[in-house]
């Protein structure tokens, strides 16, 4: 389970209000592999996690191009990884479900990522932001 902590607050409201709910919709799908769930329960959580990934990276996104953030191509680019892991896991669940190798690969991949990219690439972007 992810918790938000100081050191992943980026300091621009949205983004941070963002990334609570972007760490609660993990966290929903995290618990499904301790929970017996069904294929259509754990279905619409990647669903809805999914989504939410992608409008919150184009958000971010829209607040680099506007600042002028000089890092943009980058953290899009990094963002652009991320979702491919991200559609890869969802290709392992269409083809296996919920399984001891998902919610490891899930953890291992997309949660721990999410979080080193909160705490250092978000959290850089967000200085220069207020620094604006």
């Amino acid at each position: 389970m992810i918790v938000i902590t100081k050191d992943m607050e980026v300091g621009v409201p949205k983004i941070d209000t963002q990334h609570k709910e972007l760490v609660d919709r993990l966290n929903a799908v995290t618990a499904m592999g301790a929970k017996s769930v069904s294929q259509e329960e754990t279905r619409k959580t990647l669903d809805l996690l999914g989504e939410y990934i992608v409008k919150h990276f184009g958000d971010e996104e829209v607040l680099q191009k506007q600042s002028g953030y000089p890092k943009y191509d980058w953290h899009r680019g990094q963002h652009q990884l991320y979702i491919g892991e991200f559609q890869k896991l969802r290709k392992e669940f269409e083809a296996n479900g919920v399984s001891a190798k998902f919610t490891l690969d899930l953890n291992n991949s997309i949660v721990n990522w999410i979080v080193r990219h909160i705490k250092t690439v978000d959290v850089e972007f967000g200085r220069y932001y207020r620094d604006k």
